[in-house]
């Protein structure tokens, strides 16, 4: 066999056909692999080393998504805390009661408000004109419902705070600039009543 290998430096390990040890011993027999038993042909052996390659690929996906799983799962308990730590603060700070005005629909000029964050601290996001509180009324083609305000959106002061109603073209308050809508009414602060 030393023979052979020092007669043919150039065999390639990875053709088992022509190695040295295949020379000495002659070529398999059917059905049969040498050192693997009855059964175990090339083609499987092949097939089973490209599907052990591919559970590792599959291994170290699991891992990552283990990873980023843990992740958003802190992400999510943080924003909890701070939901919790919020919910805290406005239990402590008094949120002053409105009185919504009755349902008629107004001059978007004599009716100014002030948006409060409407889950939260209570900030001022925006300010703008009282519309309307009348349940019946639509604000981009939904119903307004109780307990809710249509406001038109003059001025946001707190951009990325979402919206109360999210809808497909808007998400957050800075979105609703120049438009119309929908607020918890004890979240809307009148500056003038409609008259």
């Amino acid at each position: 066999m030393k023979k052979i290998e020092r007669d043919t430096p150039n065999l390639s390990s990875t053709n088992f056909k022509e190695d040295a040890l295949c020379k000495v011993l002659g070529p398999e027999k059917n059905g049969r692999l040498r050192t693997f038993g009855k059964g175990v042909t090339r083609t499987k052996l092949s097939f089973l080393s490209q599907l052990n390659g591919h559970i590792a690929q599959l291994h170290e996906e699991n891992v990552q998504f283990k990873s980023q799983v843990a992740h958003m799962q802190n992400a999510i308990d943080e924003l909890k805390k701070n939901q919790d730590q919020n919910a805290a603060t406005t239990e402590e700070t008094p949120t002053p009661h409105i009185v919504s005005p009755s349902r008629v629909t107004t001059n978007l000029n004599s009716s100014t408000c002030k948006l409060l964050v409407w889950m939260g601290t209570g900030e001022v996001v925006a300010e703008g004109r009282w519309s309307s509180s009348d349940p019946n009324d639509s604000v981009h083609h939904i119903p307004l419902g109780p307990n809710a305000m249509r406001v038109w959106v003059d001025l946001v002061k707190k951009r990325e705070v979402y919206l109360w109603r999210p809808t497909s073209d808007m998400l957050y308050i800075e979105d609703a600039e120049g438009t119309t809508v929908a607020w918890p009414a004890d979240k809307v602060l009148m500056d003038s009543m409609p008259g």
